[in-house]
């Protein structure tokens, strides 16, 4: 099953960063231990005037900022993938992903819930600690889409688009965003924008919807 491993890890293309280290006690004469420091994705502003049904269809992964190990190492092995937005309940999003493994075309199905604020949503995979908040930072709705993606302190930044190649004008403000949070060109990957999948059977499905 180690292939759909890297299915699950090339999915969501987030690595979870260590958990804390857990605190000694509070005794006499020990100083409380400082706030947490505010979380990355706290500081990111969502999309203003944000409209679900016109964020429905079929979108394009161009590029992706992350320090995720496992995309570094394997950067030379990028897929084309394609995503189909369909619009639940009038505020979840449900997400397919298609992409291609040794080959052979896959699915990863997924539900964005919606959070406390619009704009701002809960991926919830399988196991513990696998929660993902999800931001839309900046989207016109028709030609791109820049999100921000958080798992424990590990912030990613995607740009999706409509079509697999898009302007430099929207490329530059997708590195701005980058850059914001504390990424560089460095840990930022593009995508092929040729050899998409359009579906998989229901052997090559993997659903995150079901418990």
């Amino acid at each position: 099953m180690a292939g759909l491993g890297s299915l699950l890890l090339l999915g969501l293309l987030l690595a979870a960063p260590p958990g804390p280290a857990l605190g000694l006690g509070l005794g006499p004469g020990r100083r409380q231990r400082p706030p947490p420091p505010q979380s990355p994705l706290e500081k990111v502003a969502a999309q203003e005037n944000l409209s679900l049904p016109q964020l429905a269809g079929r979108w394009f992964l161009v590029g992706m900022a992350s320090r995720c190990s496992y995309l570094a190492e394997h950067s030379h092995r990028l897929e084309a993938t394609a995503v189909t937005v369909t619009i639940l309940d009038g505020q979840s999003l449900a997400i397919s992903t298609f992409r291609k493994l040794d080959g052979m075309c896959w699915e990863i199905r997924q539900r964005y819930l919606p959070a406390q604020a619009h704009g701002r949503f809960l991926l919830k995979g399988r196991g513990y600690g696998s929660k993902v908040d999800v931001v839309v930072g900046e989207t016109d709705h028709s030609s791109y889409a820049i999100l921000y993606y958080q798992k424990g302190r590990s912030i990613s930044v995607k740009l999706y688009g409509r079509t697999s190649r898009v302007s430099d004008t929207v490329a530059d403000k997708f590195e701005q965003h980058v850059r914001a949070v504390g990424l560089s060109e460095d840990v930022t990957y593009y995508f092929p924008t040729y050899g998409f999948c359009d579906s998989a059977d229901e052997f090559h499905t993997l659903d995150e919807t079901k418990p």
